[in-house]
């Protein structure tokens, strides 16, 4: 098991860990007083909706940060989760009167009025531990792994911050989150854009992003080690608490603005995979607009209703990085939110409905005094009705809600089953090259056939070129020839590209030719997909070689028959052996 494995393993043990003490273990807690930034130096206790000030302790106090010790300036300031029952002594100011007052930490009451926001953070962090999970284990490249990275973490920065510790173990808590897992947020987001780019931007552009990027990450970190340790051990207020959300609104800036300028020089296939990254992107820059407006006012009503827009706009983005990560290509999942859910739930509804028929034929046939064959008759006839009744509602199921996918795989069989019925060569390659082409969806589609010296482009279909010649030690038809039904241009080295996949024309274990289909500008190739287009190659190959094999026999029974002559045999016999040579 290889190092990375390993780190992904680690990474998603914690990210899981951290959602389920999230959603099932949180304990809000801390101490009863929200503190605000007022004058730019001045931090005063607002009260918290519906629960009590400690005893001394009343609305607009001003703390007196350096006469209180660092603990009780974390606990005051630090965005932690104070564990119940530990007491810290708060030093305030009220008018010309400066007491000294101890605050307990407690478990906060939720109010109901606060549900919805509990329902929101949920969502957030479960669609961002689903989607980093994907992103992560699903993903074949950096824009995949990128995502994911930034999705999980944003999980474990929240659960961190949930965890009930003492003050004095917040302040690591706090300079953990800020210092490095931010940080590794961040870099998650900019590997996702400059991997989607691609070719889109050029080298030199590239690394002026990627120089910016650094200096954008590396002041904020400085910057947030200077606050915590500014705040909490030398008691300093005021320009970092209002300078750092405008520093980490960059972090979202800059790759947004890389995908902006990407995407205005991208070509039309590439801006597919652009366009939802982006919009995603952009409601991310959205929501640290909103966390730097809540810095930004000192009314709690108003940082409340940020903080709710905030939380929308990270579940719009996780949605939208969703729908691009299943739908454009970074990840390979599609089958998984197409007719795996859909047959999951809809079966679901069906076995429900036959048990409870089922149930109620077996009540009203069955009294207490039948005997054990009647009771072994019964439930056997209602299983052979009701299962021969659920094939056929699956069937209409897959002819209603896939209708595409449905069509294209009945022509692509029936088209398996009749191509070994055509009559001439010409004809099946023209026919095999169109139809796959036609219901594959895929951007080109092109047939080789075996030759002297490699394998030859017979037929193509489609906006993208392959090699006219391929050598026959190319990676893609090695691994055909050793047996392979397809092989993922992803994964070897071939002159046919970096995307696609090349389908298995063998015939009594020899390679006569391969079906190549190049990438889908929308979705990935599900794997029943792969297996129909390698049942296509198989019979398409078969055909081919009936046919050539056909060729050979009119030609052995010419020479037989003397109806050519010694010129024309042997210029026959170099075009047959040009046109087909076994492997």
């Amino acid at each position: 098991m290889n190092l990375r494995v390993w780190t992904f393993g680690l990474l998603s043990l914690i990210a899981i860990t951290a959602c389920i003490q999230l959603i099932f273990l949180r304990s809000n807690a801390g101490l009863p007083f929200n503190v605000t930034l007022r004058d730019g130096s001045r931090y005063v206790i607002a009260p918290i909706r519906n629960i009590p000030l400690p005893t001394g302790i009343e609305s607009g106090d001003e703390l007196l940060l350096r006469q209180m010790t660092p603990s009780a300036r974390a606990a005051a300031l630090l965005l932690i989760t104070v564990r119940p029952g530990l007491s810290y002594d708060m030093v305030v100011r009220r008018g010309n009167q400066i007491l000294t007052v101890p605050a307990t930490s407690q478990v906060l009451s939720l109010n109901p009025a606060y549900r919805p926001d509990r329902i929101l953070s949920y969502l957030l962090f479960f669609s961002f531990l689903v989607l980093g999970l994907l992103a992560l284990w699903r993903g074949r490249d950096a824009a995949a792994w990128g995502l994911g990275l930034m999705s999980l973490l944003v999980v474990v920065n929240s659960g961190l911050r949930a965890l009930p510790v003492s003050a004095a173990a917040g302040i690591a808590v706090d300079i953990l989150c800020n210092c490095v897992i931010v940080p590794l947020i961040a870099l998650g987001l900019y590997m996702m854009t400059r991997a989607v780019i691609g070719t889109g931007l050029s080298r030199r552009v590239k690394r002026l992003f990627a120089a910016l990027f650094i200096l954008v990450v590396v002041v904020l970190q400085v910057l947030s080690l200077v606050q915590v340790i500014g705040q909490v051990y030398f008691a300093a207020t005021g320009w970092s608490r209002l300078v750092l959300p405008g520093i980490s609104l960059f972090t979202g800036l800059v790759p947004f603005a890389m995908l902006v300028a990407g995407y205005a020089r991208a070509g039309a296939e590439q801006r597919l995979r652009i366009r939802w990254i982006l919009a995603s992107t952009g409601i991310i820059l959205l929501a640290l607009v909103f966390y730097a407006g809540e810095f930004l006012t000192a009314n709690p009503v108003s940082q409340r209703r940020l903080d709710e827009l905030q939380g929308l706009a990270f579940v719009l983005s996780a949605i939208g990085y969703g729908y691009a990560v299943l739908r454009h290509r970074l990840v390979d999942v599609h089958i998984v939110l197409n007719r795996t859910l859909a047959y999951g739930a809809i079966t679901a509804i069906v076995v429900g409905v036959f048990a409870a028929i089922n149930s109620i034929v077996e009540h009203a046939t069955l009294g207490k005094g039948a005997g054990l064959l009647l009771e072994l008759i019964v439930p056997l006839a209602l299983g052979i009705v009701l299962g021969s009744l659920r094939k056929y509602v699956d069937t209409y199921i897959n002819r209603f809600l896939f209708r595409r996918q449905y069509r294209a795989e009945k022509a692509l069989n029936d088209f398996a089953r009749t191509c070994g019925f055509i009559e001439q060569p010409e004809h099946l390659l023209d026919l095999t090259a169109q139809q796959v082409f036609e219901h594959s969806h895929a951007e080109s589609v092109a047939l080789y056939e075996r030759q002297a010296q490699g394998y030859a482009r017979v037929r193509h279909r489609g906006s993208a070129e392959f090699p006219q010649q391929i050598g026959a030690d190319d990676l893609a038809f090695v691994r055909l020839r050793a047996g392979d039904h397809e092989a993922d241009l992803h994964e070897v080295a071939s002159a046919l590209g970096k995307d696609g996949y090349v389908f298995s024309m063998a015939v009594r274990g020899k390679l006569i030719g391969a079906l190549v289909c190049g990438p889908r500008p929308a979705e990935q190739y599900t794997a029943d997909e792969r297996a129909l287009l390698f049942h296509v190659a198989q019979q398409a190959g078969a055909a081919l070689h009936a046919l050539r094999s056909r060729e050979h026999e009119n030609f052995v029974d010419s020479v037989a028959r003397g109806t050519l002559d010694a010129t024309s045999a042997r210029e026959r016999a170099c075009q047959l052996m040009a046109a087909w040579q076994m492997a």
